[in-house]
């Protein structure tokens, strides 16, 4: 009897997902352009609503994001809120706010701080955002915290180190106490220059004139 020629093998079939597989597409998105996205619609919201009517629900449809992607880059309101106050306060505080030395002529670099303060409180999101953290402080006393640690403390720990260093260089009077006369020192400039933008009055006193006694408060008795 004619023996048949032997079958040959079939050939081998991949497993399913290895026939499928296909150059997968990135999905992810821009962290840094989503991040941003969803800071501008949280301040939009805040500003319009307030800080209890914002929720993140709103929030995330405004960006817009899923929840999930939402929650992945802030895990709650306080945070999403906290990087509104940081980002507003950027502008001041990531460059250096004043020189750590006792460099220069202390009346120009005290001049060139309060300028770059003064654009800071130009900036259109400034005073609304503080009148948003002064209103819902009672019930949120986060908002202040947040408020603080993101510009307030930075710019009157700046201010103080720079004070000291004058200080220890003989440049100021000794024994006084550096961060006192940083905070008396910004009281003098904000009183009569700013608090009036905030209350939305006009301001009373030229500006130049409240810097230059202001610096001299600072400076008397070198």
């Amino acid at each position: 009897m004619t023996s048949r020629p032997p079958t040959p093998p079939a050939p081998a079939v991949p497993p399913p997902q290895a026939a499928a597989t296909k150059p997968r597409r990135d999905t992810r998105r821009d962290t840094s352009g989503t991040t941003a996205r969803i800071r501008a619609a949280a301040r939009s919201l805040f500003l319009e609503k307030g800080y209890e009517g914002t929720s993140m629900d709103a929030v995330a449809a405004a960006a817009p994001v899923s929840k999930r992607t939402l929650y992945q880059h802030f895990p709650g309101k306080a945070d999403l809120f906290g990087a509104v106050i940081d980002e507003a306060w950027s502008h001041f505080t990531r460059a250096p706010i004043i020189p750590t030395e006792a460099n220069g002529d202390p009346r120009a670099v005290l001049r060139a701080y309060v300028g770059r303060l003064t654009e800071h409180w130009a900036r259109p999101d400034v005073i609304p955002l503080l009148r948003l953290v002064i209103a819902e402080a009672p019930r949120f006393p986060e908002l202040s915290q947040a408020y603080f640690a993101a510009g307030k403390e930075p710019a009157v720990k700046g201010l103080a180190a720079y004070l000291a260093a004058l200080i220890a260089e003989g440049r100021l009077r000794a024994g006084r106490d550096p961060q006192l006369m940083a905070a008396q020192f910004l009281g003098a400039i904000k009183e009569p220059l700013f608090w009036p933008r905030v209350l939305g009055v006009p301001v009373a006193f030229d500006a130049a004139e409240a810097v230059e006694r202001a610096i001299d408060g600072v400076l008397e008795a070198i």
